[in-house]
């Protein structure tokens, strides 16, 4: 056996993204406040790009959806993309264009006007144009942490630098439900842990966590700061008595709270065994504690649609709209179903306007290789690619906004019951960009519907058959959350009486799938959701 080395040379093909193709890639998942910083943080390295100090109003109505625009062909929508700064359209999803490097050497010494504003103006019967139109009218307000609610009272109220430290970390350790779920000696060895570390001069007592922990408890929403259910119930029962000091079966819902695990297994006979309570007594003590917030704080974290709401601000607008008399105009949100057309547009309050700097960009010559001037034409390249890069997903966001408000329609006019399955591939398709791009354009991006804010990503579910097609998982989800919320209290609906109803509408699922569907939205079984008394 011998060994022998040698030189061959071969020829393989990869591909390769460049910086400036990552950093157009990496903008498309960017949330609107995420893509500020990248603004801010380029504003601050590249002297050769600035921000436009006034608005450049522009005519754009963004993307107008009307039956007229359906052809043999699909949907063909009157895409007006802003394009007017730039020497050449976008392709789509290809990105070779940001890789160009040159320039026109004799276009060096002439006045640079590439500038980047979008904005848009309402015409017709909308009133004055502009961006201070009532078209925001139906903006949802801006929601906080139930961590921030609770320090924004707890400011009102002197503390020394050792309660602030306290509350500090219990603060921390609150969940969303606005639960300090630690006992108090787990608590105080935690801070002591802290104390040590930080070598703090003072120590800290257990008594001094109670003080702060009940200074919280006084706090809104009445419940939040307890350690467990049974202390957040009884918080809100003092509250409750406090304003009515008779209030019938107020003892008795105190002792049917000292027997919690009985409480939450829906355990009559055990509770009157435990409590020496009959069962009228019981009763009235259910009926008060059924009107008690096990969860203080769930309004911080969600909404309507049980949806976790982390940003508030939408990226995209839809305006549904009316004709009359060959003009259309902006429709009452009062009724929106048989929507004449929709008008889809880019939230401009959080799109960031920029230009290349004229008097930096004048300074660059032709022919000059110094170190001054191949410094500014690499960040005159750098400035021109990151304008480009911006824009190109802006309009990209555009396009895919406005093919979800033509596919989910009947969610646009009749809630999330009417939404139809939609997946990212069939979004691709349509739009013509490539499924990995839609996936980045609707992460991190939330749109204004007449029905709510709601994520992009919300509007892609998968299917269920039925005897018309499809059915969204979601509108199944809502159909069974419906159904739930109208039963018999006393005769709350199983599993499996919900798949029969629902197969009786054509509907085909199993018991398994209603069942996986019902705990995703946080619902119980019917044998935990039936009042026995």
């Amino acid at each position: 056996m011998s060994l022998s080395f040698g030189l061959g040379v071969g020829l393989n093909q990869s591909q390769k993204l460049t910086p400036q193709m990552q950093q157009a890639i990496r903008l498309l998942a960017l949330s609107h406040l995420e893509l500020e910083q990248e603004v801010q943080m380029k504003l601050e390295n590249n002297p050769l790009l600035e921000r436009v100090d006034e608005r450049v109003q522009m005519e754009f109505d963004g993307d107008e959806l009307t039956l007229d625009d359906w052809t043999d062909n699909g949907w063909q929508k009157n895409d007006q993309s802003n394009t007017d700064n730039f020497d050449e359209p976008f392709d789509g999803d290809s990105y070779d264009k940001l890789t160009e490097s040159g320039f026109d050497d004799g276009a060096m010494d002439t006045a640079w006007d590439n500038v980047y504003a979008f904005d848009v103006e309402y015409h017709g019967d909308f009133g004055v144009a502009g961006r201070h139109n009532d078209e925001y009218e139906f903006w949802g307000a801006t929601h906080t942490s139930i961590q921030e609610h609770v320090r924004f009272q707890m400011n009102f109220s002197p503390m020394n630098a050792k309660e602030t430290l306290i509350l500090d970390y219990l603060l921390d350790a609150m969940d969303e439900m606005g639960y300090v779920r630690l006992g108090v000696d787990e608590l105080y060895q935690n801070l002591a842990t802290l104390a040590s570390f930080y070598q703090w001069e003072q120590t800290i007592s257990p008594p001094e966590i109670v003080s702060v922990l009940q200074r919280i408890q006084a706090c809104s929403p009445t419940g939040v700061g307890a350690r467990n259910l049974p202390e957040c119930l009884r918080l809100q029962l003092d509250e409750l008595i406090k304003d009515n000091p008779d209030l019938p079966f107020a003892d008795e819902a105190y002792m049917v709270l000292g027997a919690t695990t009985h409480l939450q297994t829906n355990n009559i006979k055990a509770l009157m065994q435990d409590t020496d309570l009959s069962a009228a007594e019981i009763k009235g003590a259910m009926a008060i504690i059924r009107g008690l917030n096990p969860e203080p704080a769930s309004k911080f974290y969600k909404n309507e649609g049980n949806i976790s709401q982390s940003i508030d601000i939408p990226d995209i607008l839809v305006i549904a709209l009316e004709k009359t008399k060959d003009k259309y105009a902006k429709k009452s949100l009062v009724n929106v179903a048989n929507t004449d057309a929709w008008r889809v547009l880019l939230n401009q309050e959080v799109i960031p306007n920029l230009k290349i700097n004229q008097e930096y960009a004048s300074l660059i010559k032709k022919g000059d290789d110094g170190d001054d001037n191949v410094y500014l034409k690499n960040k005159l390249s750098d400035a021109r690619l990151f304008i480009r890069s911006i824009d190109e997903r802006n309009q990209n966001l555009l396009k895919v906004a406005s093919c979800i408000v033509r596919r989910q329609q009947g969610f646009m006019e009749q809630g999330v019951e009417a939404m139809i399955p939609l997946t990212l591939k069939n979004v691709a398709d349509e739009v013509g960009l490539h499924e990995s791009t839609v996936s980045r354009l609707t992460t991190n991006k939330t749109m204004l519907t007449p029905q709510g804010l709601y994520p992009l990503k919300y509007f892609f579910s998968s299917g269920v058959d039925s005897e018309d097609g499809e059915i969204s998982s979601t509108a199944i989800c809502a159909q069974i959350q419906s159904m739930i919320q109208d039963e018999d209290p006393k005769k709350p609906l199983s599993d499996a009486y919900i798949t029969g109803v629902l197969e009786k509408q054509g509907v085909s699922i199993s018991r398994r799938t209603v069942t996986k569907y019902r705990e995703a939205m946080g619902i119980l079984p019917s044998t935990l959701r039936k009042q026995k008394i």
